[in-house]
């Protein structure tokens, strides 16, 4: 689903406010070239702008790294993250109007 998202994204390099191109419970993808490699892991912190959530970190793996989008892969969220991220993306889906 496409949400107008945000991530903090820790990993080799740190990108702050980074767009978030699609997200599912499994995962999300960044549009544009990937700055990271395949298998690294990550740790993001997702936002919604205006939202009134807190910010979601959750930890991640790259998947897939190519010139037209980076997509990752939630690694191991604990219940209580899967949770959150479910009312991340109620929130996000809301914000879509």
């Amino acid at each position: 689903m496409h949400i107008p998202a945000l991530a903090d994204v820790i990993g080799t390099e740190v990108l702050l406010a980074r767009p978030i191109g699609d997200i599912s419970l499994g995962g999300c993808k960044f549009e544009g070239p990937a700055w990271e490699e395949t298998g690294q892991a990550l740790t993001l912190v997702l936002t919604v702008p205006g939202g009134a959530g807190e910010p979601l970190p959750i930890a991640a793996s790259v998947v897939r790294a190519s010139d037209s989008d980076m997509a990752v892969r939630f690694t191991n969220p604990s219940e209580e993250q899967k949770a959150l991220l479910l009312r991340f993306l109620d929130e996000s889906d809301e914000a879509t109007g």
